[in-house]
Formats: C-alpha cells, structure tokens, sequence
C-alpha cells in the first residue's frame, strides 16, 4: 500500500512509470580478440649491474615461453632492446644481436634468444624502459636501424624486465640526472599516460598492442635490491597485459603466462565506464562467463579492468560482449 500511496502522489507531477519501463543507464562494451596470426615482440631488458641472475632465468625459460607462440603457429618477431638511453649509449634503442630480430625461420632461435637475452650488467642506472622501447618502434629506428622488426599488421608486444622503477624523462630530469633523482623528481618523469598515447599511436588500432612486465613487487620480501616498479605496472595496466614478480625464484610459471599474452591473446579489457556493483554480465561469442577467480572473469574497480582468468581467455576471433549499469566514469 505504501508503494502504491507513493506512485498517485509522484503521479500529479509527472505520471506513474512501470518498474519494468524506468530508465536505466545500462552499457554494453564490445571488444574483439585479436585474430591476426602475426607478432612483433619486444623484450625491453634492464641491463644495469643488478640483473645478472634475472636475466639467467629468462634465458632459462625461454622454451616454456616460446611453447604457447609455437602451438598456434604465430608468426613472430622477437627483439631484445636494453634500458640504457642515455646520451653516451651509441646502441640507444637499437635491436640487440645479429640478426636484428628472430623468426621461425632461424633454426636455433632459442640460442640466439638465451645469448641475446642476457644483455650484460654495464648499462645506465637509470633505468629508462618506457622511452628505450618506443626509440625502438618509431623513427629513425623504426626505418633504419631496426628496419623490417614492426609489421603494419602485426600485434606489437612489449615486455619489460627490470628491478627497478622507470625513469623516462626526455631531459625532465637535466643533461646529467643520478639514480636518487628518478626518485626524488618524479613530477618531472614523462608520465604514463603520455607513453600509453604515444604506444597507441604507433600502432592503427590499440587492439594490436600489449605491454607487460615482470618488475619489483610492492613488498620485496628478501629480494634486497629491488624496487617496485610502479610505472610498469602502470603500462601494463593502461595496455591490457600482464604483471609478474621479478623476484619469483623460478621463472617457468611467468614465461608460461607471458607466452601467452605475448602471442596476443588479451586477458584484460577496460570498460568504457565504471559499473554499478553487482550489475556486470560477461559474454563470449554469446555465452555467459560467471564471475571467479580461478576459471571466470574478475573486475578491478581501481582499473576499470574485467580480467579473464583460467581456461576463460577469450580464444583468438572471439566477441567479448560486456553488459552493466553504469555508476560514473572509469
């Protein structure tokens, strides 16, 4: 009786609606997995004089990397690029090895990989990740130096090893900044945001780019020289890939994961706006995803992300299709 006191009072002003008929905000973001076959992919290494036993393990895994790559017949390109830029570096932003890159087409990649990998402990310790890869896929390497690496069609993959923070400042921090100065002068970083822009452009869709990272944790937990690495989180946020913890003793579970999202396969897709809690509906080519940790879908309100986790990945050519009432924006 209350409900209906309400509706004749409220309907002297504007009329009674039915619950079925009242206007709801309500969304529906539509993303499509990447069905290209081809991906360039890049390994931005820290080569500073801590890395020696990290970039061991990669070297060590590479095939569990390279396993998931192999089974779907992917087309790649494989590049290695250290985090040294700066000014008395003459190989700043320029492919490690010869050949540049490496394709199925190299019958002992995997070597190539192990020897290239493993950059050396004498590059800067100011670690500049962010701006040492996108030196590498746009001019003049793009077309000189590292000419035929970045395919039009191809999904770019970036992955980043470092334990430490990114220090990309494009003269922010003076001609001749120390490591306590990445640290002390972040406002005059080059921020995130404008790297994630920059990465989108250089690609015709921001489908066809992904960036992840294996970087310091949060808490070290024993791993003494380590830095969260704060701004390769960010990345990896901001481009859909994922994040690993550098100080793993045992790199197979990660390269196994990366293999994975480097063969461009996306896990995680941005909503457009921030849901109502409790009103998200996940599809896949029309069929409905629960929600759960281990073989669903997860949504991080501090990101915007839905995360799709297990045997839930979204296969190559599939229609994600999200549906939720929006709350605010992202």
């Amino acid at each position: 009786m209350k409900r209906l006191a309400l509706c004749a009072a409220v309907v002297v002003w504007s009329g009674c609606t039915p619950d079925h008929e009242i206007n709801r905000n309500l969304q529906y973001d539509t993303f499509y997995q990447e069905p290209s076959n081809a991906v360039d992919i890049l390994w931005v290494v820290d080569d500073s004089i801590s890395m020696e036993d990290e970039q061991e393990k990669m070297a060590a895994r590479f095939s569990t990397f390279i396993a998931h790559i192999e089974e779907t017949n992917i087309d790649f390109h494989i590049g290695v690029v250290t985090t040294d830029v700066d000014p008395d570096n003459d190989g700043r932003g320029q492919l490690v090895g010869d050949p540049i890159y490496l394709t199925s087409a190299d019958d002992n990649y995997e070597d190539l990989f192990h020897d290239r990998v493993q950059v050396g402990t004498d590059g800067s310790d100011k670690e500049q990740g962010l701006e040492a890869a996108y030196q590498a896929v746009t001019e003049p390497y793009a077309s000189d130096a590292n000419a035929g690496f970045l395919r039009e069609d191809a999904v770019l993959s970036l992955i980043f090893v470092s334990d430490e923070d990114d220090c990309s400042h494009r003269g922010g921090l003076g001609s001749e900044p120390t490591n306590h100065d990445c640290y002390a002068s972040t406002q005059d970083l080059v921020p995130v945001k404008d790297y994630i822009s920059d990465f989108k452009e250089v690609k015709s869709s921001s489908d066809k780019i992904i960036a992840s990272s294996i970087v310091g944790p949060e808490a070290a937990n024993g791993c003494q020289e380590t830095v969260p690495g704060h701004r390769y989180w960010d990345l990896a946020e901001g481009l859909g890939g994922m994040i690993a913890d550098i100080c793993a003793d045992d790199y197979e579970d990660i390269m196994s994961e990366l293999g994975l999202s480097a063969s461009g396969v996306r896990s995680s897709f941005q909503l457009t706006y921030s849901p109502v809690d409790g009103t998200i509906e996940v599809y896949i080519d029309e069929d409905l995803i629960e929600q759960d940790a281990e073989s669903g879908w997860t949504y991080d309100s501090e990101t915007g992300y839905i995360t799709f986790n297990g045997d839930s990945v979204p296969p190559r050519d599939s229609v994600i299709t999200i549906h939720y009432e929006v709350g605010g924006s992202v």
